[in-house]
């Protein structure tokens, strides 16, 4: 069985979609799939939703997740990473480095 799609979780496709400037229901797996490894990544690098700024969240997730899906056959490629989103990325991880010290400090 298929995983329950809640209102949150078609509110965020939505958000990316808009995003991508893609319209339609006929890529939304692929879409939800791509985000789900962008997560990850991110996930992966420190970087987690309730400790960063959402704006810069979205923009990194939005942004590996039109990455991902522009250049499918190249995912996992360095040389093809986004300029732009690295800096997004860096800073983000400094941010969950700031909170999780905060955290441990407790």
């Amino acid at each position: 069985m298929a995983p329950r799609k809640t209102k949150a979780d078609a509110a965020k496709l939505e958000a990316c979609k808009k995003y991508m400037r893609v319209e339609g229901a006929d890529e939304d797996d692929v879409i939800a799939a791509l985000m789900g490894a962008a997560e990850v990544y991110l996930w992966g690098a420190g970087i987690l939703p309730e400790w960063s700024p959402p704006a810069l969240y979205n923009l990194a997730l939005w942004g590996l997740t039109l990455h991902y899906y522009d250049h499918r056959e190249a995912v996992g490629n360095e040389s093809a990473f986004p300029i732009g989103l690295r800096p997004v990325i860096n800073q983000l991880k400094l941010t969950a480095v700031s909170k999780s010290d905060t955290a441990e400090g407790e």
